[in-house]
């Protein structure tokens, strides 16, 4: 798992990807790419930017670029089609929407939908469905397909969900704060092998201590402790995997004082013990 600024590898030079997922967690994180998320089954905690939702069986999220955006299933189960695009697909290489933003990142299901008729509902599920089976099935031509339905879905999207119109002031003050919310995450991974205290992220995005903490969990869907600790153990997880480094030195390198603090963490988080991995 990637957290801050994620840089999207598809299998292809098509930048497309359409899968199926179980249970996602995943950090706080941004990419200039477009996110688009159903809901085939359960319920998984879902934050985009500063708003976060319960997201239940037939609801749907949309990522616009730049969005940080988070998934959370700790505490429950759930079954999605994410489908993840370059907008230069639909002919915006400098991201979409532009000159407009949706007023929420998030579409009820037909059932809770009062605002957007049904029919428009279902051939926005009906089209991300398809783009995945044309994914799956990897027929010729399927690229250009493939194509033509995105064109189709972000049409459906601008036209029939609410937007608002670019709002200069508005949208700059939106674009600072995320901007210093990207650039504390990128602190975060380039120094979480140091002692981070909240003073010193505070100070990084130049906020007192008050405000900076509701800030970052306000987008980070966590406690800036806690989202620290799931970097460093991230990391753990894959030196334990990968090298023969001891626990100590793993402990050390990932950011902990010592090793009793990085078992306790380890387990709070992966309910095991970091030796149960070898």
């Amino acid at each position: 798992m990637k957290a801050f600024h994620e840089s999207r590898l598809y299998h292809s030079t098509f930048p497309f990807s359409a899968a199926i997922s179980d249970s996602i967690n995943f950090l706080a994180h941004w990419h200039s790419d477009l996110e688009f998320l159903y809901v085939y089954d359960g319920t998984l905690r879902m934050g985009v930017n500063s708003e976060a939702r319960i997201l239940h069986k037939g609801d749907i999220a949309i990522c616009s670029s730049g969005d940080i955006h988070y998934y959370d299933s700790r505490d429950s189960c759930s079954t999605i089609l994410l489908v993840i695009f370059n907008p230069q697909l639909i002919g915006s290489p400098g991201g979409w929407p532009k000159d407009t933003r949706l007023a929420s990142p998030f579409i009820a299901s037909c059932e809770q939908n009062s605002e957007m008729d049904s029919s428009i509902y279902k051939k926005m599920v009906g089209i991300m469905q398809e783009l995945f089976r044309e994914t799956e099935q990897n027929q010729k031509y399927h690229e250009l397909l493939i194509t033509g339905m995105l064109f189709e879905l972000c049409g459906l999207i601008l036209r029939h969900v609410p937007c608002e119109p670019a709002d200069p002031k508005k949208d700059k003050r939106r674009i600072v704060s995320m901007r210093i919310m990207q650039e504390v995450l990128e602190y975060l991974e380039a120094n979480y092998m140091r002692v981070i205290t909240l003073e010193d992220a505070a100070r990084q995005a130049n906020m007192s201590l008050f405000h900076f903490s509701r800030f970052f969990k306000s987008i980070s869907g966590m406690s800036y402790t806690s989202y620290l600790n799931n970097i460093r153990i991230n990391q753990a997880e894959k030196m334990i995997s990968t090298t023969n480094k001891t626990m100590i030195d793993i402990a050390l390198e990932c950011g902990f004082t010592n090793v009793r603090t990085f078992n306790r963490v380890f387990k709070q988080l992966r309910a095991q013990t970091p030796s149960d991995l070898r």
